[in-house]
């Protein structure tokens, strides 16, 4: 291939864009990223115990979705920084945009579904307290979100 060519379409779409999909490179890593999505802000142990999942496994997945902007590891004081069980993971405006976008361009469009499923594809975001929330497109074709 050109790298010329390669260069010129890859500089269409921001890097950080580019590197936050390439994250999402295993169906673990897209299950912690919906888990966040539908149900909000988790801890750590949270997700450890609802994946049944060794903490090694679960650390690195959401290590890689931190370092790719989708989501953002967070606490709610100063003084927890470095209290893992006062850690939590929560989805970025970036997480919570291009799962949106990409519902949007693969679900078909309300007007072509059926009249008995009546949805909105607003975004709703609930506040953020871990465990809590609905952070996605509500329709009927995605059983993502409510």
């Amino acid at each position: 291939m050109d790298e010329q060519v390669v260069r010129h379409y890859l500089k269409k779409v921001p890097v950080e864009i580019r590197e936050a999909v390439m994250e999402l490179d295993t169906p673990r890593k897209w299950a912690i990223y919906i888990a966040l999505a539908v149900d909000g802000d988790k801890y750590f142990n949270q997700l450890k115990k609802e994946f049944r999942a060794n903490p090694n496994t679960i650390d690195k997945a959401l290590k890689s979705l931190v370092a790719s902007g989708l989501v953002a590891k967070k606490v709610k004081q100063l003084a927890d920084i470095g209290d893992t069980n006062r850690t939590y993971y929560t989805m970025t405006r970036l997480g919570e945009k291009l799962l949106n976008r990409l519902c949007e361009v693969v679900l078909p469009p309300l007007a072509v579904l059926p009249a008995a499923a009546p949805a909105t594809r607003s975004a709703q975001v609930s506040p953020s307290a871990p465990g809590r929330g609905s952070r996605v497109p509500a329709s009927p074709s995605l059983t993502l979100g409510t």
